[in-house]
């Protein structure tokens, strides 16, 4: 078994709404690791998501450290570069869904607001971080649409918002989200579809 450290805390971005992620790489049955705490994959998993060049495997390459090795060895860093990643335009198109469905369902209706908003954080940042792979400077930050050129053009305040229902709707740590903050989050977000737009036009031929 292999143990490694990968997220936020190996960026240096850590704040009060961080976790720990921990990655735990083994080789058979596991029942002694909490799967709430760790993300547990099979070293054949890993190695299949390296040649498929997954954006988790350009994660992993980039921002991962070993806390554990049973031998001295670094299987992450054994593997070496991930294959390169080509899945851009249908994960690109997969998250677009996501947010339209998402901001559609929260115009139509203040229930499960939160939850929505988070669907809208998580469509526009894994976006941006898929559109960066795709250009070969990957941004895996939780801030990348604002980090990626053109960067979202919105308010911090908005982007706090956004933010603060993701972790929320994943780890329940946070101030609610209130009924007027809903409010400023949809009219702010009408331009992501044409940001996602511009995004995309640098893929054109």
């Amino acid at each position: 078994m292999h143990i490694y450290a990968f997220g936020s805390i190996c960026r240096g971005e850590i704040d009060l709404g961080s976790d720990v992620d921990l990655l735990a790489c083994i080789d058979g049955p596991a029942e002694h690791i909490d799967h709430e705490k760790y993300s547990v994959y099979r070293y054949e998993r890993i190695q299949a998501l390296w040649k498929e060049g997954n954006p988790f495997a350009w994660h992993l390459h980039l921002e991962s450290r070993l806390l554990f090795s049973p031998d001295g060895t670094d299987f992450l860093s054994d593997l070496g570069k991930p294959a390169r990643y080509t899945a851009d335009a249908v994960d690109c198109t997969k998250f677009k869904i996501l947010f339209d469905r998402s901001f559609h369902e929260l115009r139509e209706s203040s229930n499960s607001a939160t939850f929505h908003l988070s669907c809208m954080f998580l469509a526009i940042r894994n976006f941006a971080t898929c559109h960066s792979l795709s250009l070969g400077h990957p941004i895996f930050s939780r801030k990348s649409p604002l980090m990626v050129q053109p960067s979202l053009d919105i308010d911090s305040q908005v982007f706090s918002i956004l933010t603060r229902a993701r972790l929320l709707s994943t780890r329940g740590y946070g101030k609610n989200i209130t009924h007027e903050e809903v409010i400023t989050a949809i009219e702010a977000v009408a331009i992501v579809p044409r940001w996602m737009e511009a995004l995309r036009s640098q893929n054109s031929p």
